[in-house]
């Protein structure tokens, strides 16, 4: 048995508000499959309401797409600490929610 998460059709957007400190952040990332099988990471980011920068890496399999979603949540989790602002779940798909659980609480869901 394989105990790693699948990790295609992951989508999950955080959002980071600080209104006092003028910070207004945005990260998104989703993971699905090419045409040619590889996994796909995008992650978008930048000020909420821009179109922001994307970012793309490829993985061959679940267990290194994992390792890399979860790495980028450790950093969002210490948001507060960096940014001065706390990253709060704005949108999450079902398959996401292994990840974000031990990391991010789900009564940080906004909307």
């Amino acid at each position: 048995m394989n105990d790693v998460p699948a990790t295609n059709g992951v989508i999950l957007e955080l959002h980071a508000r600080a209104p006092e400190l003028n910070r207004f952040r945005s990260w998104r990332i989703e993971i699905d499959r090419d045409l040619f099988g590889l996994l796909n990471a995008r992650i978008t980011y930048g000020r909420i309401g821009t179109t922001g920068r994307t970012r793309r890496w490829d993985f061959e399999n679940d267990a290194a797409a994992a390792r890399f979603l979860r790495a980028k949540l450790r950093r969002r989790a210490s948001g507060t600490k960096r940014r001065g602002a706390v990253y709060r779940i704005v949108e999450v798909s079902a398959t996401a929610a292994p990840f974000i659980h031990p990391l991010l609480p789900i009564d940080q869901l906004t909307t």
